[in-house]
């Protein structure tokens, strides 16, 4: 198994997870919650995911960060409106995807995305849209 295909835990911090999918419906928060209890049980390789730009044209700033693409399936990211943001970390001799934030890839006006809900659990506030 090359080190791209090992499977790493992913760790869900409660406080984090509530405030994630507080204000979705209950379609969303299922579909967010079936993908925790299966990366819980399965964690996550590094083939799974893509790198957030670590400077966002819409202001965020994810260094460090990448996005699941939600449903987790084998099917075209356009087909996967949503994603989960985490952050490999270390805990104590191992890694761990650190549960960062849960969103809209591309929502429409007036909804934060996946991208600025993450910006906002890192950095304490929103991003401010086209500067860097």
């Amino acid at each position: 198994m090359s080190a791209s295909q090992r499977r790493v835990a992913v760790v869900f911090d409660e406080a984090v997870w509530s405030h994630a999918v507080d204000g979705f419906s209950e379609e969303n928060r299922q579909l967010a919650q079936s993908t925790r209890i299966r990366l819980e049980r399965s964690g996550l390789a590094l083939d799974d995911v893509r790198a957030c730009d670590a400077e966002g044209s819409d202001g965020t700033k994810l260094p460090g960060c990448v996005k699941l693409y939600l449903p987790w399936l084998d099917a075209p990211p356009s087909q996967r409106p949503f994603a989960f943001v985490l952050r490999l970390r270390q805990r104590g001799d191992e890694l761990v995807w650190n549960f960062v934030a849960f969103g809209p890839r591309h929502p429409r006006p007036g909804v934060r995305s996946a991208y600025e809900r993450a910006h906002r659990q890192l950095h304490g506030t929103f991003p401010r849209h086209g500067q860097r």
